[in-house]
């Protein structure tokens, strides 16, 4: 189309797995509250979040070697949508926060726009009204950005929102759009399959070999864990070969011993299995040669792989610290040199390749992540209402804990942590005594897991 615009996307954003990501800001709001103006402010910070980043108007599409990159016709504009809801219609503010805002009423085909069959935008985003309070939700296309960049555009929409509603200037951001960080060359002499051995963690899938299986019962439940339950974990894990353990480490490896515990209960086959902690680590804050920046938009993260470690020794009485010092070390070996292979293997793929991951969170294996970053102060919108609390909800199956921003009233170092676990497997692990030593459920309720697969 004429005047449209292409952006171009790196070989990272190639091999993140193509979901949308979905985010929900939840504000309570007084019955004095302007509603129609909060409404309308919230439009004036879309529409100057989007005039600041552009491509999240756009659509995703694909060249002829099977790289995706993003078109924004002339014009696009991210629309918000406005919905409504009844006393009848849905639960209350005060009634979602009576049951910690469970991920289990926060329905994305109500919440969120349904989005188009034939053609994948690269974001969606709804406001909606409920009694006593609001919810923004934003769902976003993995493959054009990470949490840093939808946490960019969220905040550029709450700020424009708060300066629209208080007569200031609209706020101002530069996106980095600058690839070349987190594209690969092609190594001349060296095959694929040689890069894919340097790459660890990845592995040249044999076409046709991926077969999905139907996911088991599983529940997504919050569970908070305090600063001072924290500092008495940390003090528990001893450093093994590493200078030091961080907050992250010490309630990762937590997480980590603790389900392998209940697996091995669930399949005493398996004590004898390896099992390994997938966790995908920010390469802005790993980049000592400054070849991208704190500004980076796109995927500026790279996953890599903890373990493997023998089911007993994490089960040991030294799991802990064997498993947070293998965290640790895991976070230590990234930095932009290490992604060359990796991204270098990306770039030789043609149109039919497809890269697999050695992880089964189906199995032994776990997938932990953190969006610890920012402050409520990000997304304070209107006239000074800042969010309660943050929830998402994860399209993937298998074992998933997710470390939550931390935007709503609870203490700064506090953390709330999403676990999302095959049912039985969750059954044993909230009776372990060492995990329930440290983490407290919130009050939410059972109930069906939000539908997969919608946006």
């Amino acid at each position: 189309m004429e005047g449209e615009t292409n952006y171009e996307l790196s070989d990272i954003d190639r091999i993140t797995v193509p979901m949308m990501v979905r985010a929900f800001l939840i504000y309570e709001v007084s019955s004095a509250s302007d509603m129609e103006r909060l409404v309308i402010s919230i439009n004036e910070g879309v529409q100057n979040a989007t005039r600041q980043v552009p491509l999240m108007a756009g659509v995703v599409k694909y060249n002829e070697c099977g790289k995706p990159y993003l078109v924004t016709p002339p014009g696009a504009q991210v629309e918000c949508h406005v919905q409504r809801f009844e006393n009848d219609e849905h639960k209350s503010f005060s009634k979602l926060a009576s049951e910690s805002f469970s991920p289990v009423d926060l329905d994305s085909t109500k919440f969120l726009p349904e989005l188009p069959v034939d053609k994948k935008p690269v974001c969606a985003l709804q406001l909606n009204a409920i009694e006593g309070g609001l919810i923004l939700a934003l769902t976003m296309l993995h493959t054009a950005g990470d949490w840093e960049s939808m946490r960019a555009f969220l905040s550029l929409v709450c700020q424009g929102s708060q300066a629209y509603h208080q007569g200031h200037s609209m706020p101002i951001y530069t996106p980095d759009l600058n690839r070349s960080a987190y594209n690969g060359k092609n190594k001349a002499g060296i095959s694929k399959h040689e890069l894919a051995e340097r790459c660890e963690g990845f592995y040249l899938m044999e076409p046709g070999s991926f077969i999905p299986k139907t996911p088991p019962p599983f529940r997504t439940v919050i569970y908070k864990i305090s600063q001072s339950a924290l500092a008495d974990l940390k003090a528990q894990c001893t450093p093994l070969d590493v200078e030091y353990l961080s907050s992250y480490d010490c309630m990762s490896a937590l997480l980590w011993v603790a389900l392998t515990r209940a697996r091995i209960q669930l399949h005493p086959e398996k004590t004898d299995s390896q099992s390994r902690l997938a966790h995908p680590i920010d390469l802005r804050s790993r980049d000592p040669k400054n070849l991208s920046s704190a500004q980076y938009f796109g995927n500026g993260v790279f996953p890599t792989l903890a373990g493997p470690i023998n089911a007993q020794l994490l089960l040991s009485d030294d799991g802990l610290s064997i498993a947070s010092s293998s965290i640790r070390k895991s976070i230590n070996e990234i930095n932009m040199d290490y992604i060359k292979d990796c991204t270098a293997l990306v770039a030789s793929l043609g149109p039919t390749d497809t890269l697999g991951y050695h992880a089964d969170f189906h199995d032994m294996d776990i997938l932990m992540n953190t969006w610890f970053s920012g402050s409520a102060q990000d997304f304070v919108i209107g006239d000074n209402l800042a969010p309660s609390t943050f929830r998402t909800q994860r399209p993937i199956t298998g074992a998933c804990f997710l470390v939550l921003p931390n935007v709503g009233g609870a203490k700064s170092n506090d953390r709330e942590v999403l676990i999302q676990l095959e049912e039985r497997e969750y059954e044993i692990m909230r009776r372990d005594e060492q995990f329930s030593k440290f983490f407290e459920v919130f009050p939410a309720k059972r109930g069906p897991h939000p539908k997969l697969g919608s946006p």
